[in-house]
């Protein structure tokens, strides 16, 4: 069903905006991703208010909502000692979307997250895990059947998207991979490899979709002409752009440099970006970071008038 949508269809699919924004923007307690569970919290303590923002995703015209586990991995679950385990927060998850859409009495989509495993950004911790496979393979076996695709989210090194995307295909018919440029390196992943190469490696596991994200919405603009040479390709970017700032020496985070070299951006500037990643044939467009559902609500009015 979703693969005729995204190759039949003259309409992209639209996914939904940040969880990480929409929560903070609900006063929810959201402290830096660097050092605790982040949008996990919510899930643990407060899971209405998830479900709220699915509904309220779906409201504004996303097709396609995401589970909210991506910071729910079991490295990453080791900072907050008396969380649930990382399959029983995906369960969860998984019903919050199940149920926001009973709610809303609608037909959206379901994608179920694969984050990375470690900390955003940091592919030398993915590389070193041994137990990367497993844990896809034990999110796939919670999704299989019960999701519409499983999208393999911010992958930040070859070795940790191709391994991601080879097991999501073994218990979902799609699977979406997305990597980030995000760093100083604009045509690079954060693990240095090129862009073109990450999308090469996806092409030989036949992906069904490839996609960009949680980078400034210019510099995706310009993974254009990479992304262009798949079948099927999606942008979500952050509502930000891309503004030189003097930096103090060398500057090794890539997430550092990224917000410190950045200028934000609103729903109906944001909206343009979308319109020329259509254009250029994006069969899949939503946000990440610093979007909100007033985005989506932009992104819907362009899709509606094609």
């Amino acid at each position: 069903m979703i693969k005729s949508i995204i190759f039949k269809s003259m309409k992209p699919l639209i996914l939904d905006s940040a969880l990480g924004t929409e929560l903070e923007n609900r006063g929810e307690y959201l402290p830096s991703f660097k050092t605790s569970i982040w949008s996990a919290y919510s899930l643990i303590y407060n899971p209405e208010v998830i479900k709220q923002i699915h509904i309220d995703n779906i409201d504004a015209g996303a097709d396609v909502i995401t589970t909210s586990n991506y910071q729910a991995t079991p490295e990453l679950l080791k900072r907050e000692p008396t969380a649930p385990s990382y399959d029983d927060l995906a369960k969860r998850s998984l019903e919050l979307c199940q149920e926001a859409i009973i709610k809303t009495g609608t037909k959206t989509k379901i994608a179920g997250c694969y984050p990375p495993i470690h900390i955003t950004f940091r592919p030398d911790l993915s590389s070193k895990e041994k137990s990367l496979r497993k844990f896809y393979e034990t999110l796939g076996s919670i999704y299989q059947n019960n999701v519409d695709i499983i999208i393999c989210e911010t992958m930040s090194s070859i070795y940790e998207g191709t391994t991601a995307a080879s097991t999501a295909k073994n218990y979902s018919d799609i699977v979406w991979l997305s990597w980030t440029t995000r760093g100083n390196k604009l045509n690079r992943l954060p693990s240095t490899e090129l862009l073109d190469l990450a999308i090469s490696e996806g092409q030989k596991l036949d992906i069904d979709c490839q996609l960009v994200n949680c980078v400034h919405a210019d510099t995706a603009s310009l993974a254009l002409d990479k992304l262009a040479k798949e079948k099927s390709f999606g942008i979500y970017a952050n509502s930000s752009m891309y503004k030189k700032n003097k930096l103090e020496g060398f500057v090794s985070d890539s997430d550092e440099w990224h917000y410190h070299n950045h200028q934000p951006i609103k729903a109906d500037q944001y909206k343009d970006f979308v319109a020329e990643w259509i254009e250029n044939g994006a069969s899949v467009v939503g946000g990440c970071c610093r979007t909100t559902t007033e985005h989506i609500k932009e992104i819907k009015k362009i899709v509606d008038n094609l």
